[in-house]
């Protein structure tokens, strides 16, 4: 072991400062990054664990809520229509009255696959749609259970109305939920049985709800149990895909979340909760299971990569004050010249390195920088002097492409560019956007009859009268000829129908001299809320564009604005 060492060490001195240097710190910061690294993979798998699995119990307790809560409302209702006072005439009245009642009851509700009403002796009386009357039901536990009171029964296939209802949309056969009540007249002597099948494919629909926001084919999947363990809504219907041991288990804690790994499958994420039935419903313990695959769930962890980039960056920092403590009682020279270099420009008197010596790296880099800086020197004003005039061209120019010349306005440019920074914030965070387009009326009139000179003139007053009138925030520009744009900032639509009522009111109240002349001019405005559904700024321009149109066949002077009755959208004055 001591030759070994000695060996390394032997090896080391006959290395470049640089290889040293580097090899230190290269070792050093890859040991430290991996047990970073390993150790942030260790936490975030365990909290992402915990996380997932937490969230997977809650959504198997919201849908078993959901459930409960549904059952309840079918319980309630039939209950209630048994009793309800103002029907005990129907049920001793023909099977036509009864019927239309009943399927009354159905419209309401299209999930009831059937309704009917059987006598004490458990002949069908009367149904919707007419099926199963005249057929005894007497040996149906819906029935009987129906005689002693409000009763519940767990899922079943359609038996007797198989033939009648024909296959589910997907092809399997119809399942269902079984309510029943008895009616009972004014004595309190039963006198039949309200049934109904409340059609399985309700709960189904539940679970397709909840899963609808997640990927598909991801892996993610909800079931419903029975109280036994066996699959009600789920992938092999009939099955126990759990242990009788772990559905004991899960029926005894209530909810919570354990990790099921099946023989020759992926671990899944599994969380649960059993439906204990709401109010005076009973309920029939089915058990809700909401299941995530290990591969999906820890898939979230990539997002902690920034966090062990982040350790990593600092364990790499680490290594390398440490290298430098090396470093410096390695090579004391490079301590002189790193002292020197730092007051340069913080010293004035201070201005070139002084010569050290030492291994030949250090010469070398000694007359390498005091080389260096005799160059910076000399180019670092020859650079700044450059760098202040390009900034100043550059401003300058960017001001002349974005600015109208003869209103001092934005151009089309500058607000195109302002208007796509509008439109993204709106679509990140919509925040309310409206856009205006004003046309002076009678333009072309105006500069034939006084002059170009009196229509710049025209247009630069409308210019300072649009901004005075605006918001800070609310940017004005000029496209061209006579019309202007407005982008208007965290407005609804009644706000913007103010916004350019004002504007369209502001110019009217202009006056503009030109020589002996008094020039009155007015506007017609159009303009447009932004959309969800606008794929760019340059659909609310169109659409603003069209409303101005409008305002310009209405008769001009006015304002219309897309979407709003034109009643509301044109005011005069």
């Amino acid at each position: 072991m001591d030759f070994r060492r000695t060996a390394a060490l032997l090896a080391m001195r006959h290395r470049s400062l640089r290889q040293q240097v580097t090899l230190l710190v290269g070792v050093l910061c890859f040991a430290l990054v991996c047990i970073v690294a390993a150790g942030a993979a260790y936490i975030a798998q365990s909290r992402v664990r915990g996380i997932v699995m937490a969230h997977e119990a809650q959504q198997a307790a919201v849908i078993s809520d959901i459930l409960d809560r549904g059952m309840f409302e079918r319980y309630r209702e039939a209950r209630n229509l048994a009793a309800m006072p103002a029907l005990k005439t129907i049920w001793t009245g023909e099977p036509a009255g009864i019927r239309q009642t009943l399927e009354r009851i159905q419209a309401s509700y299209p999930d009831y696959a059937w309704i009917g009403f059987a006598t004490p002796d458990g002949t069908v009386r009367a149904a919707t749609q007419g099926m199963l009357e005249g057929q005894s039901v007497q040996a149906r536990p819906w029935f009987q259970d129906g005689l002693e009171g409000p009763a519940v029964g767990d899922v079943h296939e359609a038996k007797l109305l198989a033939k009648l209802l024909g296959p589910a949309p997907n092809n399997e056969p119809f399942r269902f939920v079984d309510v029943a009540a008895p009616v009972r007249d004014d004595a309190g002597r039963v006198i039949g049985v309200i049934g109904v099948h409340l059609s399985w494919t309700w709960a189904d629909e539940t679970r397709q709800s909840i899963l609808g926001s997640q990927h598909q084919g991801d892996g993610r999947s909800i079931w419903i149990l029975s109280a036994d363990g066996t699959m009600l809504l789920g992938p092999r219907i009939g099955s126990k895909p759990f242990p009788e041991e772990q559905v004991r288990s899960m029926r005894q804690a209530k909810a919570g979340a354990f990790e099921h790994a099946a023989s020759g499958r992926e671990a899944m994420l599994t969380g649960f909760a059993v439906a204990e039935g709401y109010r005076d419903y009973p309920g029939l313990g089915w058990i809700v299971v909401s299941r995530q695959p290990d591969s999906i769930a820890f898939a979230a962890t990539r997002g902690i990569v920034w966090m062990i980039m982040g350790l990593g960056c600092a364990i790499a920092a680490i290594g390398l004050v440490c290298a430098l403590f090396i470093a410096k009682g390695v090579v004391r020279p490079l301590q002189t010249i790193i002292e020197a270099a730092n007051r340069i420009g913080r010293d004035p008197a201070i201005t070139q390195l002084p010569r050290v010596t030492g291994s030949l790296e250090i010469v070398q880099l000694s007359s390498a920088l005091r080389s260096l800086l005799r160059r910076a020197g000399a180019a670092e004003q020859q650079v700044i002097a450059t760098s202040s005039q390009h900034a100043k061209d550059v401003s300058t120019l960017r001001h002349l492409a974005e600015t109208d010349a003869l209103s001092g306005l934005l151009n089309r440019r500058g607000f195109s560019l302002l208007a796509d920074d509008a439109f993204s914030l709106y679509r990140r965070y919509e925040r309310p956007l409206a856009l205006l387009i004003l046309d002076i009326d009678f333009f072309k009139t105006i500069n034939d009859t006084y002059g170009h000179v009196a229509g710049d003139a025209v247009i630069r007053s409308v210019g300072a009268a649009l901004t005075k009138a605006l918001r800070a925030s609310d940017k004005v520009a000029r496209f061209g000829g006579e019309e202007f744009v407005v982008l208007v900032h965290e407005v609804d639509a009644g706000g913007i129908l103010t916004v350019a009522q004002n504007l369209r009111r502001a110019i009217e109240a202009l006056t503009i001299e030109h020589q002996d002349h008094r020039i009155a001019v007015t506007v017609s405005v159009g303009g447009a809320m932004a959309r969800r559904s606008d794929e760019d700024v340059q659909e609310v321009i169109e659409r603003a564009d069209s409303a101005l149109y409008r305002a310009k066949a209405a008769g001009r002077n006015r304002v219309v604005i897309d979407g709003m009755q034109i009643q509301l959208a044109s005011a005069v004055a």
